[in-house]
């Protein structure tokens, strides 16, 4: 501690640039262990240092990388939210709001990755919300694929928009029926350039399903968002016509060609988000009406396959478990209203969390 306590003063704005070239170096080298992040965020000092260099453009991009280092970890996440976040959160934002920035994916990873602990999520969004429009900006930056001038891809604010989904608050933002920004976000549950994009859009959509409320409105003509979700897990099966009368027009007679989501974390979590939507009667029979058991029971083969995952198989039968039966052995309307033991509510919670990337 006391040779970190003497570089300290090396990281001050007013220090020669060549002493905080050498110390920077030597933090982001810390920065690369669990110890070493333990160490460096019991100096609060440090911490402020290392934020006031982000916005020096010769030593930026190394002050950053400290940051993504040390969120990465729990421990120093908590410490940074803790510390750091009223200055932190509108400088990580107008970084990935500046198109001519070339830090703003390291800044995307870094809000990323403070707002991944749920216990934390609810601080930083504040923070965030504290300023006007800011999801309304990022979902702007995040749906011009290439916004940022510098090669910045942006993929990270999908991750980011699926953590603060985590909190009510943040859900009530995307679906806000007035700045549609859930539409928007919708079609990057397809987006093949960039798996860390297509599941933050995944994951977002999930998170969006848990509340019940807004299900009418996610099924209505406007939102349509089952052929979303079943799309990606559709495979190159050849249904009959009879069933392909059922399916969504978007998965209507796909032909051979057709490739099923190739990862698994992806497959279960919109298999949990057809769950969610199993929540209530209006929900069940619009998923037995548009051919959601028969989508799963192509995807129960795959699933069986060599090629398959057994979590996302488990998660399968689990809906179909409910869309098989009718609505008189189901016997509720709300599923989520049903009065369960605490032990059971908590095994349930265990298994489909809110996602967080």
């Amino acid at each position: 501690m006391d040779a970190l306590d003497e570089i300290v003063p090396f990281l001050a704005k007013t220090a020669r640039l060549d002493l905080k070239v050498v110390s920077l170096s030597h933090v982001l080298g810390l920065t690369g262990s669990v110890d070493g992040i333990k160490l460096l965020v019991q100096n609060e000092t440090l911490l402020n240092n290392l934020l006031d260099l982000t916005g020096e453009e010769s030593v930026a991009k190394d002050a950053v990388l400290c940051f993504v280092n040390i969120t990465a970890e729990e421990t120093g996440a908590a410490v940074v939210v803790d510390k750091l976040t009223e200055r932190l959160v509108p400088l990580a934002y107008e970084a990935v709001l500046d198109e001519n920035c070339k830090l703003s994916d390291a800044w995307c990873m870094v809000l990323c990755n403070i707002t991944r602990p749920e216990h934390l999520v609810e601080r930083v969004l504040a923070r965030l919300l504290a300023i006007e429009f800011s999801l309304e900006k990022l979902t702007t930056c995040f749906t011009r694929v290439s916004y940022n001038k510098q090669k910045c891809h942006l993929n990270y604010l999908g991750p980011l928009f699926s953590n603060v989904s985590q909190s009510k608050a943040g859900r009530e933002v995307f679906c806000n029926q007035q700045t549609g920004l859930l539409r928007r976000l919708l079609p990057f549950v397809h987006h093949e350039g960039s798996i860390v994009r297509r599941g933050g859009a995944v994951g977002l959509l999930k998170n969006v399903c848990f509340d019940s409320s807004v299900h009418e409105w996610l099924l209505s003509e406007e939102m349509d968002v089952l052929p979303f979700v079943l799309l990606p897990l559709a495979g190159p099966e050849e249904l009959d016509d009879e069933t392909n009368e059922k399916l969504p027009v978007d998965l209507q007679y796909l032909g051979p060609d057709k490739r099923r989501e190739d990862d698994p974390d992806v497959r279960k979590m919109l298999v949990e988000s057809l769950a969610q939507l199993c929540a209530t009667r209006k929900g069940r029979s619009y998923l037995r009406d548009h051919g959601t058991y028969e989508i799963l029971r192509e995807l129960h083969k795959f699933e069986c396959s060599p090629e398959g995952d057994k979590v996302v198989l488990n998660a399968v039968e689990n809906v179909v478990d409910i869309l098989i039966r009718t609505e008189e052995e189901i016997g509720e309307d709300n599923l989520k209203q049903l009065e369960i033991p605490d032990d059971v509510k908590a095994k349930i919670e265990s298994m489909t969390d809110v996602v967080e990337k």
